[in-house]
């Protein structure tokens, strides 16, 4: 909890342009992404276990929370199990950070067999080393568009 409110603060603290901390370079948040939706395609979960943060959160697109690294390779194991394998491909990637922290946004589909899905992520990083480890990684359905104007 501590850390969350940590987290939190700085986040804050970085949207109101407090502190002196140096701007993240986009092309390397970017990178992992396309190094995150690589392993996806490949179904290597040894890239999950080693780029998320321990206490990570992933949040489905249906609204299921997993809590911790285990938890969320498990899910992962799960997914990458079955058949027809998963593809995701991405697109509109935006990436930002500031100091230790780094957010990216992006729109995804899933592909499986003949039937593909659609939607957002949201990824906020924590710098571990000389690397990044993802802490929260969030999916939100594509479709909440708004209705035409009717005239």
């Amino acid at each position: 909890m501590m850390q969350r409110l940590m987290l939190a603060s700085l986040l804050i603290g970085a949207a109101e342009g407090e502190g002196s901390e140096t701007p993240v370079p986009t092309a390397g948040i970017a990178a992992e992404v396309e190094k995150g939706v690589a392993a996806y395609n490949a179904q290597d979960l040894k890239h999950y276990e080693a780029t998320l943060a321990p206490e990570a959160v992933y949040i489905a697109d249906d609204g299921a929370t997993f809590v911790g690294r285990e938890r969320v390779v498990g899910l992962f194991s799960r997914l990458f199990a079955a058949t027809p394998h998963r593809q995701m491909a991405v697109s509109d990637v935006v990436t930002g950070g500031k100091g230790d922290i780094a957010w990216t946004r992006f729109k995804w589909t899933i592909t499986r067999g003949e039937t593909s899905r659609k939607g957002i992520c949201s990824v906020l990083f924590t710098r571990a080393g000389e690397g990044w480890q993802a802490l929260q990684i969030q999916n939100t359905p594509d479709g909440h568009a708004m209705p035409a104007a009717h005239h």
